[in-house]
């Protein structure tokens, strides 16, 4: 799970700079999406392993990758 690293990598340095607007849409973002994946992986444990760490890491290493490749974050930390 190398992607489970980005993402807490990019948490750690969103909640640092103060980020929690952010991260709390986009938490709700990707309940939404793993949801519904984790309705359909059924009570297997190969289908529980894929709905959360490709659909929930996933989903999460887009949406927090997004801002922090964005430089809009950046501007906003160092302003306060």
């Amino acid at each position: 799970m190398p992607v489970a690293g980005y993402v807490f990598v990019l948490d750690g340095v969103l909640i640092g700079a103060g980020d929690a607007r952010y991260l709390a849409i986009a938490g709700g973002v990707n309940l939404v999406v793993y949801l519904p994946l984790l309705w359909l992986a059924g009570s297997t444990l190969a289908g529980l392993w894929a709905a959360f760490a490709l659909g929930y890491i996933g989903v999460r290493a887009v949406t927090l990758g997004v801002r922090a490749h964005r430089r809009g974050w950046v501007e906003q930390a160092l302003a306060r």
